[in-house]
């Protein structure tokens, strides 16, 4: 048991980590005037991240096909969401750096296709020539709490629905197929709101002149919106695993 939990674990937080280093390509090319290279190498990348999503779920089927309890599945689940809201904290901490790596990137790109110029940027010598620096980290403040909130609702259920499936997969067992197809509705939640507002409101703060500071405030709402949502899926798990257990 201990092994998958610690493949759901690896596989978990790479994922979540690699999806939320890809902002950074959104920034990068904003900053260096690639605003379309910016854009399809994120959703390149977050693409390529879904390899880690079959060894995550066939970890966390197997766990609940071996009959784990509802108090430990709730206990994994807090495990999962707490450490991809540590590494994406690390990476909002560190954003700058990492936009940094996209240009790098964008660089590299002109010479070689995606995976040798991510190699290259990841173990060679970090281009330092025509790189724009985040100049202004917006203050909180300044950030729209409209937009973490509804950043918070969308990553919520994107990064953390089939977990409640499972969970209801476990607890109703005699259904326990039908429970777990209910990861794709908590899914497409989070997917409608990104599709139908986060994107086309992010695109719309990107396409401003770059002298305007908004587009800027739009993409660190979204991201600490994204950084709380596992802090509050955390907590929702924590709190549902004391409530089963003292009940």
């Amino acid at each position: 048991m201990i092994y998958f939990f610690l493949i759901a674990l690896f596989c978990y937080t790479f994922m979540q980590f690699v999806e939320t280093v890809s902002f950074g390509s959104r920034v990068a090319g904003k900053l260096t005037n690639n605003l379309s290279l910016g854009t399809t190498l994120q959703y390149s990348i977050f693409t390529a991240s879904r390899f880690l999503l079959p060894p995550l779920l066939i970890s966390l089927s197997f766990m609940i096909e071996s009959s784990i309890s509802i108090q430990l599945f709730l206990v994994i689940s807090f495990s999962l969401a707490i450490a991809a809201f540590f590494t994406s904290l690390i990476v909002l901490i560190n954003f700058n750096y990492f936009q940094l790596q996209f240009q790098s990137l964008f660089i590299q790109y002109k010479s070689n296709t995606i995976p040798v110029a991510i190699v290259k940027v990841m173990f060679g010598k970090r281009i330092k020539s025509n790189q724009v620096d985040i100049v202004t980290i917006p203050k909180i403040r300044s950030l729209s709490f409209k937009k973490i909130i509804t950043s918070v609702l969308a990553y919520f259920f994107l990064s953390t629905g089939f977990f409640f499936a499972f969970s209801l997969a476990i607890l109703i067992p005699e259904y326990r197929m039908t429970m777990s197809q209910f990861s794709t509705a908590f899914h497409g939640i989070g997917a409608i709101i990104l599709a139908m507002y986060i994107d086309p409101m992010i695109g719309k703060s990107l396409d401003a002149n770059l002298e305007n500071s908004l587009w800027i405030e739009s993409i660190y709402s979204i991201f600490i919106g994204r950084v709380l949502a596992y802090l509050a899926a955390s907590i929702v798990f924590l709190v549902s695993f004391l409530y089963v257990y003292l009940s």
